[in-house]
């Protein structure tokens, strides 16, 4: 079966000790059954597992995370020897009968670059060279002829949700990191018209596209949730937020907790 990936994923690379926004912190790491059957032959990996994780430092941070973000267990062994969560991360696959298409998550900081970066539609390649036409639903937020306001109002299908209520919906999902319920209480206590998340939107119609393109390719064509999000984005620029950050930190809130990303397709499907 032929996997198919977005042209920018061929430039993407850990960034590692660089990475300001490191995924070896903060989160839980599952080991795969293979991979806990290769590490019982190592002790100083084993020590360090328990109930089938890892067992995190008390900052929250990998144990085998260096002081310097690079990751003991690759320069020991290679990256061949990590388990699987580590090894595909940020990576995502959505598979169908006949092929599979994957992608790279918002939630790595290098990956978003790459992403809201990209210059005009992204192209899908396969692994084994051959190429895919983009489905419809995310052709159509590359349509250059409509304003990318009036592109986003097409894929809602002309429904959009009032700044405060956007944010509180949000806001009452699941919480990952408290900073983001402070980012959202900015938009809840002072509402964004919508003449201003246009202009914001307006102003950055690259970011926003690509933006809009990638949760529309990762949720299949999921148009109102793709809008809402953009529209969301639009509404924390206004708050003084830059894109990119926030394309991270919405990832990370809303499409890594299974619970917040299922409300969000639901409330907005």
């Amino acid at each position: 079966m032929t996997t198919y990936w977005p042209d920018y994923c061929q430039d993407f690379k850990c960034k590692a000790g660089d990475c300001v926004h490191t995924c070896c912190a903060g989160w839980v790491i599952g080991i795969d059954k293979d991979s806990l059957a290769r590490f019982k032959a190592d002790p100083d990996v084993t020590c360090k597992i328990k109930d089938g994780c890892f067992v995190l430092e008390e900052d929250g941070r990998c144990p085998f995370l260096r002081d310097d973000n690079l990751c003991e267990m690759i320069i020991r062994h290679g990256e061949n020897y990590l388990c699987d969560i580590c090894k595909e991360h940020p990576r995502f696959y959505n598979e169908f009968d006949d092929h599979t298409e994957a992608g790279i998550g918002l939630v790595c900081e290098e990956a978003c670059r790459l992403v809201l970066n990209h210059d005009g539609a992204f192209e899908l390649i396969g692994d084994d060279g051959s190429k895919m036409e983009l489905p419809g639903y995310v052709k159509n937020i590359y349509d250059c002829d409509k304003p990318i306001n009036e592109r986003l109002k097409d894929i809602s299908s002309g429904r959009r949700a009032e700044s405060k209520l956007r944010a509180e919906i949000f806001d009452g999902m699941e919480v990952m990191d408290p900073k983001w319920s402070t980012l959202l209480s900015k938009i809840i206590e002072e509402p964004v018209d919508k003449a201003e998340e246009d202009k914001a939107i307006s102003k950055n119609e690259k970011e926003f596209t690509n933006f809009a393109a990638y949760l529309l390719y990762r949720y299949k064509g999921a148009g109102r949730f793709a809008a809402e999000a953009c529209w969301l984005l639009a509404d924390l620029l206004t708050k003084g937020c830059g894109i990119e950050d926030v394309a991270r930190v919405f990832s990370c809130e809303v499409e890594y907790s299974d619970i917040n990303i299922d409300e969000a397709l639901e409330t907005f499907g």
